[in-house]
């Protein structure tokens, strides 16, 4: 009678654990789910894998990469980049080994190091001292910028300008914005620097 109460006990104890076990299976996964969404830095709205991407728009975005020539504009790895449904604008290289998005505004320092500006931040003689050492600013959002300098404080009517904002080095002069890829409503941010 002993051993059968043992074992109803054990028995019940098992069942138990396993229900617990579900349950905290079942949680981990839900917080997982939503940790692995990353916020765009514009929108503050969730990001997607460009593994979502259709072939067509992923051969786009190579091909475009491809047309730089340029170690600083290489072509990336889609597979461990995100992109804002709602800007277009890509993200490389931000998905971590655990499959998290991770995005924050340290993205332009992680592309190209520098102190960056929105262009609209600066006057109308820092930006020609800019453009006479630059071949060509086509592509880059010169003509609506933000006028706060600080790329973070990047005002809300300015998020879904196409192209996204331009940035810029003071002291070295350096570019950094986003351009469009043909055919598609994508963005990459491209590094571009003076040629003087």
């Amino acid at each position: 009678m002993a051993e059968t109460s043992f074992w109803v006990l054990l028995l019940s104890f098992g069942i138990l654990l396993t229900f617990f076990l579900l349950i905290a299976i079942f949680w981990f996964s839900w917080w997982f789910s939503l940790r692995s969404q990353g916020a765009s830095p514009y929108t503050g709205l969730p990001l997607r894998r460009t593994t979502e991407l259709s072939y067509y728009y992923a051969e786009k975005v190579t091909r475009f990469m491809l047309n730089f020539h340029q170690y600083d504009n290489r072509p990336f790895n889609l597979r461990r980049s995100a992109f804002c449904r709602d800007t277009g604008r890509l993200f490389p290289n931000c998905v971590t080994l655990l499959e998290t998005i991770k995005v924050d505004w340290g993205f332009l320092q992680k592309r190209f190091p520098g102190t960056y500006l929105s262009w609209g931040s600066l006057n109308k003689e820092q930006q020609e001292a800019i453009r006479d050492v630059h071949d060509s600013l086509e592509g880059f959002q010169t003509e609506t910028s933000c006028p706060e300098p600080s790329p973070r404080l990047i005002d809300p009517s300015y998020v879904m300008i196409k192209p996204g904002p331009l940035y810029v080095d003071i002291d070295t002069k350096i570019l950094l914005g986003w351009k469009e890829v043909p055919d598609t409503d994508l963005e990459v941010l491209i590094v571009q620097k003076p040629i003087k």
